[in-house]
């Protein structure tokens, strides 16, 4: 009777550990418990996700009767890991990675080209001022990426052997500039904004890239966008994010600095400077 009691207590509080967990539904995407309604996006901090990010902190999306959610990553890998889970409808994508994921991203279509420019630089306390000049160093950069791969070609255009230079793989792009800063490696590879951060710290540009790469994109899934109401969210999340262009480029930085310090992690006095 006392074991009898005693399998009856124990099977109660697996019964009440059970009713007390939370259900599968109830989690996070970025900062905000899950809204199976919204438009979920995975962005990463780059010029051209900072349209989106204004329309959504200034109330233009709520205006227009869109409910969207984003989830921030500091690097496109592990942006890319959302894209390719079940959760998010779209996001930020690398053409370049994409390729290299294969499959596992063959469901994503790419909505429009990106217009973000990689430069690379050197450390300011080094004397590096030509590409040559690498041989031997080390230079900051993400790996089967748009900015590895425009990095090979300057190599070669400058005949550096790609052997000849360490690549430690340093995805987040403001852990990349601070490591810059540090003196913790030699040169990298940046895009806006976290170029005027290099510039602002004293760092040279010894290459920019003259016309924009269309590797960077932005991509939905298939799947999703064959749903109706699925395209209409885009419908509004692309008027929304056109909105926010025009209001971008007529108020300057006063307009969206406070989000470069929040979102993209720069200083105020970088973020209130810099011109989109």
């Amino acid at each position: 009777m006392k074991l009898l009691t005693t399998l009856f207590v124990v099977m109660m509080a697996v019964v009440v550990s059970c009713t007390d967990r939370k259900p599968a539904s109830q989690f996070n995407f970025g900062t905000e418990p899950y809204d199976s309604a919204a438009l979920h996006v995975a962005l990463v901090p780059n010029r051209d996700c900072l349209p989106i990010y204004y329309a959504e902190r200034t109330g233009i999306y709520d205006s227009l009767g869109l409910h969207l959610q984003i989830a921030t990553y500091p690097s496109q890998m592990d942006c890319d890991t959302t894209l390719m889970g079940r959760i998010a409808d779209g996001g930020w994508a690398d053409g370049v990675r994409m390729a290299h994921h294969g499959a596992r991203m063959a469901g994503l279509k790419v909505m429009w080209a990106g217009s973000q420019r990689w430069e690379l630089f050197t450390c300011g306390t080094l004397r590096l001022r030509e590409v040559k000049s690498l041989a031997g160093r080390t230079v900051g950069i993400a790996r089967h990426s748009a900015e590895s791969e425009l990095f090979r070609l300057v190599l070669q255009s400058a005949k550096v052997n790609a052997d000849n230079v360490y690549y430690p793989q340093i995805n987040n792009l403001n852990l990349r500039a601070q490591m810059l800063t540090g003196d913790q490696i030699d040169a990298a590879m940046l895009c806006w904004p976290y170029t005027s951060l290099a510039y602002s710290e004293g760092h040279k540009c010894i290459y920019a890239q003259r016309f924009a790469s269309s590797k960077g994109c932005f991509v939905m899934k298939s799947k999703r966008m064959a749903d109706a109401p699925k395209r209409q969210q885009w419908q509004l999340f692309e008027k929304g994010r056109r909105m926010a262009l025009d209001s971008i480029r007529i108020k300057g930085p006063k307009a969206y600095s406070i989000i470069l310090q929040k979102d993209y992690g720069l200083p105020k006095a970088v973020a209130d400077t810099i011109k989109y």
